[in-house]
């Protein structure tokens, strides 16, 4: 079910639902209802106004669902099971789900479905398309690598045999000891002449690299972060320090304009999640969404490439003031050093280097109350450019 993933505030579904029928997006929030949403591959080019979008919104009964036009809904597993009502009695796979909140701050859950509920006889079932960002817990990592992340299990071990004898070495030791592992786990996988002809293709290679490295990193997480907290324990203190004299920080002293400002609360539940991933990977995915997350806004839309940088720099000024997470330098230590599986410069690495600037901007001592705005663009534009 999780290995696809995609941005759905940009669903062409989702956004001809809101625009031609927003008294159904007030009233799903309003019964905490399901919203049933297409994946963007198995979409038509056009979204037509005539679609039966009360079909898509389900409403909770005795052990199951209706659709707002009164048809039967099953949820079982991973699936969605069409009932009374519907022409086709199908079963329809479900690929991920998010939960999403109102201005009034009423949630509603969206499940990503791998194709509309009423379908031509002659189409048939796309596969989900590829994402970059697709694997994002361990459990997916398993089922994306099935019987081969036995292999790894043998070299991991060794790893934790080792470490115990090296713990006082050099970071540097670290970093090439576990990019060793994660080399002789790819390679491992590789053997496998199947894998071997997929890995041809790019983004099935790109997921490989993923996999092996989250299930590396899951596995020597305990071992290497607590090795990286000890040594920037120090630097943690200090930063702590400096944010613990700021709590009497508000939006309007940095300059965080009002459409940011709406989805704050998410971000900083969402951000709070930080040290409960234990891959780099991981930990940028959860801060990709906090972006994500202050781009999505009741009156407006907005993305990462339209926020200018000053404004995301205020927002994370902001969120690393306010969110409790006491090892921020460690975190970004782990990130920087132990990412192996893809390249600084994409998104992921765009969302590093934001969050690098904004706790660089609180190291320097430059926040406070009365942090002039140009101050921030100032230093936004000076960062980013130095950043390539």
């Amino acid at each position: 079910m999780a290995l696809y993933d995609e941005d759905l505030l940009k669903n062409p579904f989702y956004l001809a639902l809101q625009k031609w029928r927003p008294d159904l997006c007030s009233k799903v929030a309003q019964i905490h209802g399901i919203v049933l949403v297409p994946c963007r591959g198995s979409l038509p080019g056009s979204v037509q106004a005539s679609c039966q979008f009360e079909s898509y919104v389900l409403v909770p009964t005795e052990g199951h669902f209706q659709t707002l036009d009164g048809k039967a809904v099953v949820i079982e597993g991973n699936r969605i099971k069409l009932g009374a009502g519907f022409a086709c009695l199908l079963s329809v796979p479900i690929l991920f789900e998010e939960t999403f909140y109102n201005e009034k701050e009423e949630s509603f859950s969206i499940l990503c479905i791998a194709h509309p509920l009423e379908r031509r006889e002659t189409s048939e079932e796309p596969s989900a398309p590829a994402d970059p960002f697709s694997l994002k817990t361990i459990e997916d990592v398993r089922e994306f690598l099935g019987r081969h992340s036995e292999k790894f299990d043998k070299n991991i071990a060794s790893f934790h045999r080792t470490f115990r004898e090296c713990e006082r070495k050099s970071l540097r030791h670290h970093i090439d000891s576990v990019n060793a592992l994660y080399t002789k786990c790819l390679q491992q996988l590789l053997r496998d002449s199947h894998l071997k002809v997929l890995a041809k293709q790019e983004a099935q290679m790109n997921l490989m690299k993923q996999a092996v490295e989250m299930y590396v990193h899951h596995d020597i997480y305990d071992l290497i972060f607590k090795y990286v907290g000890t040594m920037e324990a120090s630097e943690d203190a200090a930063f702590n320090k400096i944010t613990r004299s700021l709590q009497d920080l508000q939006q309007k002293d940095i300059g965080v304009k009002p459409e940011f400002s709406f989805n704050i609360p998410r971000a900083k539940r969402e951000l709070g999640q930080l040290n409960k991933c234990t891959s780099p990977q991981q930990k940028l995915l959860c801060l990709r969404k906090v972006v994500q997350l202050m781009t999505q806004s009741p009156s407006q839309r907005v993305n990462l490439e339209t926020m200018c940088a000053d404004d995301l720099l205020s927002v994370l000024l902001y969120l690393l003031v306010k969110t409790e997470i006491p090892n921020w330098m460690a975190n970004l230590s782990y990130i920087k050093n132990f990412r192996f599986s893809s390249s600084a410069k994409d998104e992921l690495g765009y969302c590093l280097t934001s969050v690098e600037a904004a706790i660089e901007y609180i190291r320097q001592g430059s926040l406070s109350t009365k942090t002039p705005v140009r101050t921030l663009r100032d230093l936004a534009t000076d960062y980013f450019s130095s950043s390539g």
